[in-house]
């Protein structure tokens, strides 16, 4: 279908559900050609309004090309979705044993499946060491919805629904870790593997947050902006290249945010968060 074609089809059944929808609340009551000018505005309207919705959704394709390899946890959500699991299995208890690679192990799902905590392969890849240790916990806060990173500015919308997405990650990680031992980070688009946004869940390690550029903060819901307003004026971070780690320390949240590549070689998650690879 071209994108012409497309804007009809929603337009159509977008015409179709006013007429009637008006109808029934007796909208149409006056002559003729009052309703005919009425329709045509109104339809008017739903060609603006649907051309500006599939520019933006191909605006957001765009932003976020992927390959075959970049992909995984798109497809891991699109599973979830109760779509093509791809030879994938969707389990509810532990299992690090045989299999492992291949399953889904679901931690906990969020406001109305919003978003989804899981484990992460790196646990399977862990439990095949010689010497594993049995403390690695690392996991994935998913959105159902499709984000491409940190870079995707659906993000910084006001009122965006993916504001809650660090509370929904730490609530998943509370969950298996003390606070004191959280680490909740997400990768520069330079320094990362997936594009489908992912916050990790980590047990941090013994590495300090630069004291002079951690920002502290009362709650999870502004990361986004606070992290936006950090990189604004930082020629390292431009286009979103950044990556950020968040702690707790007392009532408060510390959030720190990093440069991608070149300026930096690795990404928060393996730098504050005890890494098994």
């Amino acid at each position: 279908m071209t994108r012409l074609e497309q804007i009809e089809h929603v337009v159509g059944n977008l015409r179709n559900s006013v007429v009637i929808g008006c109808e029934r609340r007796g909208v149409f009551n006056p002559p003729k050609m009052g309703r005919s000018l009425m329709v045509t505005s109104v339809i008017r309207m739903l060609w603006v309004g649907a051309f500006a919705l599939l520019s933006a959704s191909t605006a957001h394709a765009q932003a976020c090309p992927v390959t075959p390899d970049s992909d995984a946890l798109r497809q891991i959500v699109q599973c979830l979705a109760g779509q093509d699991c791809r030879r994938r299995t969707v389990v509810e208890s532990e299992n690090l044993g045989a299999g492992c690679d291949n399953q889904i192990e679901v931690w906990a799902w969020h406001a109305n499946r919003r978003s989804v905590a899981i484990r992460d392969r790196k646990m399977c890849l862990s439990r095949r060491k010689s010497a594993p240790d049995p403390a690695f916990v690392h996991g994935l806060l998913l959105p159902m919805t499709p984000l491409c990173g940190v870079e995707d500015p659906q993000l910084y919308l006001a009122g965006a629904a993916a504001a809650s997405l660090w509370q929904d990650a730490w609530e998943a990680a509370r969950a298996r870790l003390p606070e004191h031992q959280i680490t909740l980070a997400i990768n520069p688009p330079t320094l990362r593997s997936q594009t489908h946004l992912h916050i990790h869940i980590v047990r941090g390690n013994d590495r300090p947050f630069p004291a002079t550029e951690v920002m502290s903060l009362d709650n999870l819901a502004g990361v986004w902006q606070a992290a936006d307003a950090v990189a604004r004026d930082r020629p390292t971070m431009s286009g979103r290249n950044y990556g950020i780690a968040i702690r707790k320390r007392g009532e408060r949240f510390d959030m720190l945010v990093e440069a991608g590549a070149p300026a930096n070689s690795r990404n928060p998650e393996s730098r504050y968060g005890i890494d098994e690879d």
